[in-house]
């Protein structure tokens, strides 16, 4: 496997992700790498993800590399980082079939990725269910499609085969404004629910929509976290809970380190609530603790 990621890394230097179609219609009559630019940002992501996300690959570089995701850590993927300037992703629940599906846009080498996949024993060239080809390594379980300004990237088939286009809430743009790294969680809370168990705070959520985003403050990071709980009176009851978790948590010192502590930084500051919106804002983090606090995210899903 490491043999494929490295002849995957260093002799094409490329792959990250960016944008695709809207209906199936759309999708079948055109060629879907060349439609990019005509669509929107997550219309090349499949509608039954579990979380989706946005960032600028150069003013978050320092924090992906060291992120792992599906098992690629962003060190391994130096040479590809270097030539992407924005990423949608979307993560997928254990039961989907896939992982996630990474959709980058930036300049690669389109001609000499080809040839250097040709001369690999690790991939071979297969088709879609769109009739569309890309590149297949077993050994490292991904799949790329590309051309000269996107690479689509995922542990299964790197093409959306839903029918539906991805449009976040309304909010969310106006949310993620000035923010290095932005997405939103889909699946009722469940995932959150699941991180919260491992960082120790006695909290179960129901909620119609939550949005994060991580802003860079200096040389260091803050997360911010809108809830939309399903009703006021359950919002300030989420506020309560939280500010007892708070109490506990400052007066416990026993988790030092590790996933646990980043309790602390995670609830530094209290709550705001504004009617059925809870809106939570950590403390100063360093690159370490967000992309512990990512990872161990994505092991919730």
């Amino acid at each position: 496997m490491r043999k494929g990621l490295s002849i995957f890394f260093i002799s094409i230097a490329i792959s990250a992700c960016a944008t695709s179609s809207g209906s199936l219609r759309e999708r079948d009559s055109m060629n879907p790498l060349l439609a990019l630019d005509a669509f929107g940002e997550f219309d090349a992501l499949d509608p039954d993800a579990a979380v989706y996300l946005a960032l600028d690959s150069q003013e978050t570089r320092p924090l992906l590399d060291l992120l792992n995701i599906g098992g690629i850590t962003g060190g391994q993927t130096g040479q590809l980082l270097d030539k992407t300037t924005r990423i949608a992703a979307a993560f997928y629940p254990k039961d989907a079939g896939k992982r996630f599906l990474a959709v980058c846009h930036g300049d690669y080498p389109n001609v000499l990725a080809a040839l250097s996949l040709t001369a690999s024993a690790d991939w071979k060239k297969v088709r879609a269910w769109n009739n569309a080809p890309y590149w297949r390594s077993d050994a490292s379980a991904l799949s790329l499609a590309l051309n000269d300004s996107w690479a689509l990237v995922s542990d299964a088939e790197p093409f959306a085969s839903a029918t539906r286009a991805v449009t976040p809430r309304e909010e969310f743009d106006a949310f993620r404004q000035g923010a290095a790294i932005a997405g939103w969680i889909t699946d009722g809370g469940v995932s959150l629910n699941n991180l919260l168990y491992l960082l120790e705070i006695p909290i179960e959520l129901y909620i119609q929509s939550a949005f994060f985003a991580v802003n860079k403050i200096g040389a260091q990071y803050e997360i911010n976290v809108r809830l939309e709980i399903d009703s006021e009176e359950q919002a300030k009851g989420v506020v309560t809970l939280f500010s007892l978790a708070r109490l506990f948590i400052g007066q416990n010192s026993d988790s030092e380190s590790g996933t646990p502590a980043l309790a602390r930084p995670l609830l530094a500051n209290p709550l705001e609530q504004s009617g059925q919106v809870v809106n939570m804002r950590s403390g100063a983090m360093t690159g370490e603790e967000v992309a512990l606090l990512f990872n161990t995210f994505m092991l919730c899903l």
